[in-house]
């Protein structure tokens, strides 16, 4: 045998034991215990190059979700807020002329400037709002007594009703409660829009005279009209998101302006014979909005 050919037998051998190393090595490998994780969260806690990963999407999933909250919350908070704005605004609005010039010389602003008086409630906040209507709601006519009525002793009842200062629009509620049990009212809505007709004629109701019988047609005997505690449900039924007493059907209330030029509340099928100045209080899809005459 000669150099060549030893060399060239020798250059097989190597490979072949090449080849057996490669062959034991992959052997080797497939006998090897493979892992397997029962969740990502075991994965990326397992490999540091997917951990930070795994804690960024965590963190991104949490401040969705508190995200999420937070805008549930700021959409409750606003929707109380703007039921509380209305009804500051009503409680500005049924002031006589001496206490609404005195509440405009508290918060000093112009009395005579309408706008101004609106864009300021507008602007309070939440808490400012609230110091304010409590302020006004312990004052006659909404909490306080006239000095006709400071005397006054509250009797248990008599005949069935509640005897205090509310007695007569409790004994007025009774009476229209009757009526709609006996079928001559369909509904509470009409009980409201004959009262408002009927009880202020072409003086037409304030904002809290028509919250308030509300309040005693549902319960004519039951405790005392609370304006803190029991406002907000009924005052939905005039500025809330479904104003079912200033829209829908063929009659509900509009504002008008009366003799006196007060702005006030009056049902839409009486208002044309009071005054030619008045304007839909609530989006009706059915009507077309805007003022009749000047306002």
């Amino acid at each position: 045998m000669n150099k060549n050919e030893q060399k060239y037998y020798a250059d097989i051998t190597s490979i072949a034991k090449t080849l057996d190393r490669i062959a034991n090595a992959l052997e080797n490998n497939n006998k090897e215990d493979k892992i397997y994780y029962k969740t990502r969260k075991d994965m990326f806690a397992d490999n540091s190059c997917t951990k930070e990963e795994y804690e960024a999407e965590q963190a991104e999933l949490y401040t969705d979700d508190i995200k999420a909250q937070d805008d549930a919350l700021n959409k409750e908070t606003q929707e109380e807020m703007d039921i509380q704005h209305d009804y500051l605004h009503g409680l500005v609005q049924d002031l006589d002329n001496e206490r609404y010039n005195e509440f405009c010389n508290i918060h000093c602003i112009r009395s005579n400037d309408a706008v101004e008086v609106s864009n300021y409630i507008t602007d309070l906040d939440y808490v400012e709002v609230l110091g304010i209507i409590k302020e006004l709601e312990e004052e006659y006519p909404f909490g306080g007594k006239s000095n006709d009525q400071a005397n006054e002793d509250a009797i248990e009842s008599q005949d069935g009703v509640t005897y205090d200062d509310d007695y007569d629009l409790r004994v007025t509620a009774k009476m229209y409660d009757g009526e709609l049990q006996h079928g001559h009212f369909s509904t509470k809505k009409e009980c409201i829009l004959d009262y408002v007709t009927n009880e202020f004629g072409s003086q037409g109701a304030r904002y809290t005279d028509i919250i308030k019988f509300a309040y005693y047609l549902n319960d004519h005997s039951g405790v005392k009209f609370d304006s803190t505690r029991d406002r907000g449900y009924y005052s939905m039924g005039i500025s809330g998101r479904r104003p079912h007493l200033t829209t829908g059907g063929n009659d509900y209330l509009v504002k008008g302006i009366n003799k006196e030029g007060n702005e006030r509340y009056f049902a839409l099928s009486h208002v044309e014979s009071v005054t030619e100045y008045w304007k839909y209080a609530g989006a009706d899809p059915c009507r077309t909005t805007g003022t009749h005459g000047y306002m």
